[in-house]
């Protein structure tokens, strides 16, 4: 019988997380520290024991384990590729990656976000990457500053309003 009338397991590739694409040779992604340990402990508990695989069928536990797998090869591969940066005091008063940034739009709404590497962004969680619009438009920015972003309903003006580097 043909295989596009089965249900036969074509390799376990779909519904996994993609690998980032890789970088270009010796090219680094930046990261913060609590982002590598974040990644670290990740693989550490991915490379540990499958603690619900009991629960599940042999099946279910074949795909898992190749999930486990692949998940583990790319956090290797992410944790090879990035360059943890340090906070810089001497960046104080100052947007650069890692900082906190609160900052208030031209209707008084306001955000905080901090400049994150790419493999740690989430904007959800006030994470946001270095390599989007406006993390790019505040990078060198100070208090007072504002900055124009253009966003798919339209341009936005922010005003950065505070900068730490501090642990939140």
């Amino acid at each position: 019988m043909s295989k596009a009338f089965t249900k036969e397991d074509s390799g376990g590739e779909e519904g996994l997380v993609p690998a980032r694409p890789r970088s270009a040779s010796g090219e680094k992604r930046y990261i913060t520290p609590e982002g590598y340990r974040a990644l670290q402990e990740e693989l550490a508990a991915a490379q540990g024991p499958d603690t619900g695989a009991a629960e599940l069928t042999a099946l279910e536990a074949g795909v898992r384990r190749k999930e486990r797998e692949r998940r583990v090869q790319q956090l290797a591969a992410t944790l090879e590729e990035v360059r943890v940066v340090e906070p810089d005091e001497s960046q104080a008063g100052r947007v650069f990656f890692g900082a906190w940034v609160e900052l208030e739009d031209e209707d008084g709404g306001r955000a905080r976000y901090r400049i994150v590497g790419p493999d740690e962004a989430d904007v959800k969680a006030g994470r946001l990457s270095v390599e989007s619009p406006l993390a790019r438009a505040l990078l060198g920015k100070e208090v007072g500053e504002a900055v124009l972003v253009e966003r798919p309903r339209g341009a936005v003006e922010y005003t950065v309003t505070q900068v730490d580097y501090g642990a939140h």
